[in-house]
């Protein structure tokens, strides 16, 4: 059987200086079948000519631009133009090891990823996010935190099937199931969060795999990665909002059970 198509989406807002050498790095993946979706989102540097010009002749690389409307708006403009039955999104400052979209695919088809007992289709798989720039103290206590806090959350849910957040930097998705949860909206700080709750309320499954790495550029000044938590924390409390009905629900499942009441303590009240 031939390997389904995959569509990477590179959403870039003045990302000159790292954009190229982000889809340079998408073209030594070693899944055969995969096109890059380039989208420029009305930056005010040189980037859109910058990555056309680099990758005219290349058929694999489709490069757009558009008016300026932020990360989800980009995202969903990359999905429209997808071809791909699968859909993989990354920051434009991130390297992805060359096997990440062939282990991401595979927890499509793994047995294991059927919801427990229900047989739910995967709509989402995470993939695992590794700090690229550890050249200060600032980013290499960043690493450590990557490594160990988001990351055994993220297992611990994997076995519970409630993940929270498939990370911008590096995220598999069913491009049907995103559609049908109705794209990436503008109404949160953390469009990701918010696309993965929902992708739960409409009963899909959500993986994680481990083995599957980007690097990613961390912030390296400390107002840098203020500026950075606020959106974040802002961005997750709004989601836990807009999804409070779900909370304790028990038609979501772990979800609503034990996902967004961690939510609470641990990102909000604590």
């Amino acid at each position: 059987i031939d390997p389904p198509l995959v569509s990477v989406i590179v959403p870039a807002f003045n990302e000159e200086l790292n954009a190229v050498r982000t889809v340079q790095s998408l073209l030594q993946q070693d899944h055969p079948n995969l096109q890059v979706i380039f989208v420029d989102d009305g930056s005010k540097d040189n980037t859109f000519n910058t990555v056309r010009d680099d990758f005219s002749g290349n058929d694999k690389v489709k490069v757009f631009t558009k008016t300026n409307g932020g990360k989800a708006s980009a995202l969903n403009f990359g999905i429209e133009k997808a071809e791909g039955e699968f859909v993989v999104c990354i920051d434009a400052d991130t390297q992805l090891k060359s096997d990440a979209v062939t282990l991401l695919m595979k927890k499509f088809s793994s047995p294991l990823s059927c919801r427990r007992g229900e047989g739910g289709e995967v709509g989402a798989v995470a993939g695992n996010v590794k700090v690229g720039n550890e050249i200060n103290m600032i980013t290499r206590w960043q690493s450590i935190e990557y490594i160990t806090s988001q990351n055994f959350d993220r297992r611990a849910f994997d076995y519970l099937d409630c993940i929270t957040v498939v990370p911008g930097a590096i995220g598999a998705f069913n491009k049907k199931a995103v559609i049908d949860s109705g794209g990436f909206t503008s109404d949160t700080l953390a469009e990701d969060c918010d696309l993965t709750m929902r992708l739960h309320r409409n009963g899909y499954t959500i993986r994680n795999c481990n083995d599957a790495i980007s690097y990613t550029e961390a912030p390296e000044s400390m107002k840098q990665f203020m500026k950075q938590r606020f959106r974040w924390s802002f961005g997750v409390m709004q989601c836990f909002w807009k999804h409070r009905d779900a909370v304790l629900n028990p038609r979501y499942k772990n979800f609503g059970l034990i996902a967004l009441p961690h939510v609470l303590i641990f990102q909000m009240i604590l």
